[in-house]
C-alpha cells in the first residue's frame, strides 16, 4: 500500500527546526520535499558548528527523504524559477523572517493569484498583529515570552528553559496538521489557502492549566519535579539513580504506602488526603525518598507497575539515545553522509498501518544535489544550468 501523501510536490523555504521539521512530516506521508537553500552555505543550520560529518547534526536529523535544490532568491533568476517550480507545487513551508519573503515579492498576497491551488504554510514566531511580530524567534525565546520559563525549576532560583526543542517540534506538527486540513479542503473547492502557525500560540494550549489558575486569582508557584495538586509526586533518589513517582489518585497513595511498609500513614491526619499531604510535601517526599533510596531504579519500575502506580525510571540522555529501541520502532534511523557511516537521523513517531519502516529513504541530501534533476523538469537543461551556477544563480 501506498502512501497518504504520495504524488503530492511541496516546496520547503525554511530553516532550522520548525519549517524543516513540518517538511520531514510531509516526505514521511510521501510526498516530495524539495528543500529550496541558498547556494554556497545552505540553510542555516546545514554548516552550523558543530558539523562533525560535514553537516550539522540537527540538520541531518531534519532533513531525511528530502530533495536539496539550491536557488538565490534575491536574484530575480532564481525567483522566477521558484515561480515555475510552484506551477506544480502543492504547498509552500516557510518560517523566515518577518517580511523576509514579502519583500522578495513571495509573500502570500503575491502568489495566491498566480497559484490559486497552493497551500502557503507560514511558521513564525509570533502572529504578524502582535506586538511582537518583529521579534526573533526561536525554541528558548519563546519558552521565555511565553511564561514556561517563569514556571520551571526551583522557587528560590530563577526558572530555568527546557533544552529539548518542545515548541519547534509542536508548532511543525500544527503547521504539518494545517495543510493536511488545507489539502481536504481543496479536493473540494479547488483552491488552496494560507496556514498561519505562531509558536507562541501553540504554547497556550500547553499551559492552560496554569492559565486557567491565574485568572483564578491563583499564583502558580516554580516547584521543580513536584504538582501543585499531587502529593507525593517527584523525583526520587534509588541506588542506581532516579525514579519519578506520581500518586494521582488516593488508591496510589493507598497501594504506595503498604508497599513500603508504611500502613499507618494510611490513616494518619497529616496524610489522610491529597490537600493535607500537599501542606507537607517535604516531610512526604523525605519518607518516600528513604523508601526509593535502598533500592534499584529498574526493580522499583517494575514493582510500582505491577501495583498500577505511575512511574518512570529517570534515564540520563546517553541511555535514551542508545536505546535499541529507538531504531527498532524506526525513531531513529542510519545513513551515511558525506562519506561517513552510521549517521543517525530521524524516523516518524506516527505508525500507519501496512506501511513498511523503510518506505522513506533515510538519505539527507548534499547541498543542491537535485538541483539538475528539478531543475530539468521545468526545461533548464545542462548549458542553462551550468550559466546558471557561474552567475550564483543556482
Amino acid at each position: 500500500m501506498g502512501l497518504p501523501l504520495e504524488g503530492y510536490r511541496v516546496i520547503e523555504l525554511a530553516q532550522i527546526y520548525a519549517g524543516p521539521y513540518c517538511g520531514l512530516q510531509l516526505a514521511h506521508f510521501g510526498a516530495e520535499v524539495i528543500k529550496v537553500e541558498p547556494p554556497g552555505r545552505g540553510e542555516l543550520l546545514r554548516k552550523r558548528w558543530p558539523a562533525p560529518h560535514g553537516a550539522n547534526a540537527g540538520f541531518l536529523m531534519l532533513n531525511p527523504g528530502k530533495k536539496s535544490i539550491t536557488l538565490n532568491l534575491k536574484d530575480p533568476r532564481g525567483r522566477d524559477i521558484l515561480m515555475r517550480l510552484l506551477e506544480e507545487a502543492d504547498a509552500l513551508i516557510e518560517n523566515y523572517a518577518p517580511g523576509a519573503l514579502e519583500g522578495l515579492g513571495l509573500g502570500y498576497d503575491d502568489l495566491a493569484p498566480r497559484f490559486p491551488r497552493l497551500v502557503y504554510a507560514s511558521g513564525k514566531g509570533y502572529g504578524q498583529d502582535s506586538r511582537f511580530a518583529k521579534l526573533g524567534a526561536l525554541d528558548f525565546t519563546i519558552q521565555a515570552s511565553s511564561g514556561i520559563i517563569s514556571m520551571t525549576g526551583y522557587g528560590d532560583r530563577p526558572g530555568v528553559r527546557v533544552t529539548a526543542a518542545l515548541v519547534d517540534t509542536s508548532t511543525g506538527m500544527h503547521l504539518a496538521a494545517g495543510i493536511l486540513a488545507a489539502l481536504l479542503e481543496r479536493e473540494r473547492t479547488g483552491r488552496g489557502r494560507k496556514i498561519e502557525v505562531a509558536m507562541l500560540d501553540i504554547c497556550i494550549p500547553a499551559i492552560n492549566g496554569a492559565i486557567a489558575a491565574v485568572l483564578e486569582g491563583r499564583k502558580i508557584p516554580r516547584l521543580g519535579n513536584r504538582h501543585p495538586s499531587a502529593c507525593p509526586c517527584n523525583t526520587y533518589p534509588t541506588a542506581d539513580g532516579e525514579i519519578w513517582i506520581y500518586s494521582l489518585t488516593e488508591a496510589h497513595w493507598q497501594q504506595l504506602t503498604s508497599l513500603m511498609g508504611r500502613p499507618e500513614l494510611q490513616t494518619d491526619p497529616k496524610f489522610r488526603d491529597e490537600i493535607s499531604r500537599c501542606k507537607i510535601m517535604d516531610e512526604v517526599d523525605a519518607i518516600v525518598g528513604a523508601w526509593t533510596s535502598t533500592r534499584k531504579r529498574d526493580e522499583l519500575v517494575e514493582l510500582l507497575l505491577a501495583n498500577n502506580i505511575p512511574c518512570a525510571p529517570v534515564r540520563e540522555i546517553e541511555e535514551v539515545a542508545y536505546d535499541p529501541e529507538l531504531e527498532a520502532r524506526g525513531l531513529v534511523r542510519t545513513t551515511e553522509f558525506g562519506g561517513y557511516e552510521r549517521v543517525k537521523v530521524l524516523g516518524s513517531a506516527i505508525k500507519m498501518s501496512d506501511v513498511r519502516g523503510d518506505e522513506i529513504p533515510p538519505k539527507v541530501p548534499e547541498l543542491g544535489e537535485h538541483t539538475g534533476e528539478v531543475l530539468a523538469r521545468i526545461g533548464i537543461g545542462a548549458t542553462d544550468l551550468d550559466e546558471l551556477r557561474k552567475a550564483g544563480v543556482v
